[in-house]
């Protein structure tokens, strides 16, 4: 599938230590004949790894147990945009019809780095709309529970009792030999990844742009992180970008090594490249499966996607249309 990318590039010191140290965790790249065009792909692994490799094309329908709808933060922390299941495409977000009934007073908790950090009830409701150049999503106007005037900041919200929070480490927090640590581990399997066909990149440095590491409940350690490399050519300027999911065993009697579990690969021009972030780690639903969120930036409009664990494989389970401007 082609669709369009933005470029990424280190911006302190942070990241630019991460960014040296990736290096040293790099194995050698295969020799590929080089890829024309841009591409994306989603592919879930199986633990352990197999030798073949299934792309997943399209994400199947979201399961109710996610509730009537995924709310993201908007401009203010009092508004939320309403992402609704069947607005999967751009032509059913255009059409699709908005019943505000169905979240009319429903009550929502909100999550931000993983963490409950408060609870709002819908108060109010507008349509989507749009013109020649901006489609918006549906927005909610939210009405803080317990007195909160100035809640913490969040970034995602489900219905009461569809969601649970998960404990969050990100690199930029751990010390500096953890991070370190966690860096040569994203080198390592970003290095090993199936489909890396693209001989530009060949020996170019892994930097890692995010990184979060997961904690579940009597489960696996799960590693989520977005890695850039960057062909800094002026006329050809070009950029990857990996989306990964990876997981150990936290229960191990010796000390387990993360293993990719999912990933996705997009290949593009500097001002064209879509950028993909994880934007929240959760458990969701009653069977409490882990889920990331994930946010798509393709410039001219924002789309959402939740990644889900189900039956010991990741998949992505639903992905909305884009609206923007």
């Amino acid at each position: 599938m082609q669709i369009c990318y933005m470029q990424w590039q280190p911006r302190n010191t942070w990241e630019t230590t991460v960014a040296l140290l990736v290096v040293l965790g790099t194995a050698c790249e295969r020799a590929s004949p080089p890829a024309t065009g841009r591409k994306e792909t989603a592919t879930p692994i199986a633990p352990p790894t197999e030798s073949t490799v299934v792309a997943k094309k399209e994400a199947s329908p979201r399961d109710s147990s996610a509730g009537p709808a995924l709310f993201i933060a908007g401009p203010t922390p009092q508004e939320a945009f309403v992402i609704a299941p069947r607005f999967t495409t751009p032509t059913a977000l255009d059409s699709a019809q908005f019943d505000p009934a169905l979240i009319r007073s429903l009550r929502v908790d909100l999550f931000g780095s993983g963490r409950k950090v408060g609870s709002a009830r819908i108060a109010a409701t507008t349509g989507s709309s749009r013109s020649d150049s901006c489609q918006t999503w549906p927005t909610a106007r939210l009405e803080f529970l317990r007195g909160d005037t100035t809640p913490p900041p969040w970034s995602v919200a489900f219905e009461t009792g569809h969601a649970s929070e998960l404990a969050i480490d990100s690199i930029e927090a751990l010390a500096s030999v953890d991070s370190a640590r966690l860096a040569a581990d994203v080198a390592r399997i970003a290095s090993a990844l199936p489909g890396d066909t693209s001989a530009a990149f060949r020996g170019l440095p892994f930097v890692v742009n995010k990184a979060w590491r997961v904690r579940t409940p009597n489960g696996p350690t799960i590693l989520t992180a977005v890695i850039v490399r960057n062909v800094n050519q002026e006329a050809n300027p070009r950029q990857e970008r990996i989306l990964l999911i990876a997981a150990r065993d936290s229960n191990a009697s010796s000390p387990a090594r993360f293993t990719p579990q999912y990933f996705e690969r997009t290949i593009g021009l500097e001002e064209t490249l879509e950028t993909t972030d994880p934007i929240a780690a959760l458990l969701i639903g009653a069977d409490r499966r882990p889920t990331v969120v994930v946010a798509r930036d393709a410039g001219k409009g924002l789309s959402y996607a939740l990644i889900e664990r189900v039956d010991g494989r990741w998949q992505r389970r639903w992905a909305s249309a884009y609206a923007g401007c």
